[in-house]
């Protein structure tokens, strides 16, 4: 009886320890930004791309994105000062196109801000914050990358 005890103790706790690792933790990350972070002589006329590695709800990404013309450190704290433009998604969901409703100033600082809080689609998991580094500098609320426009 005692072995049968000990070996039933021993099976739950192997269930258990092998259950723990299947969360559905998925989280999605940003694998680029067009153009690249300190890019220069970019076309006045370029469009923004945003390549996420899982497919993003549209809105919450369309939100949180913000083309600004100035060297930005800090995020701001809403994007009434935004260009104006429209976004196109790839089928996937996963590549996001910004396209400015007008061309780009002559040799002019741009920011593309990204902030925090861009969900994934139909998982209803976020992106972690760690998931948008790598591509601009990383700021509280989320992350900003910069380019200069041609002459």
């Amino acid at each position: 009886m005692k072995i049968k005890t000990t070996i039933s103790m021993m099976l739950i706790l192997i269930i258990g320890l092998l259950t723990l690792g299947c969360e559905d933790d998925v989280s999605s990350e940003i694998l680029s930004i067009t153009p690249p972070d300190g890019a220069t002589s970019v076309a006045k006329t370029t469009e923004i791309k945003v390549e996420f590695s899982e497919a993003m709800d549209k809105m919450s990404c369309e939100s949180r994105f913000a083309l600004i013309m100035g060297d930005l450190d800090d995020m701001p704290v809403d994007f009434n000062d935004g260009m104006h433009g429209t976004f196109d998604w790839d089928a996937n969901q996963s590549m996001m196109t910004f396209h400015p409703d007008s061309a780009l100033m002559d040799s002019a600082m741009y920011s593309i801000c990204l902030k925090e809080g861009m969900e994934m689609h139909e998982h209803g998991g976020g992106m972690m914050m760690s998931g948008m580094s790598g591509h601009g500098s990383s700021v509280t609320g989320g992350v900003i990358s910069k380019f200069e426009t041609v002459k």
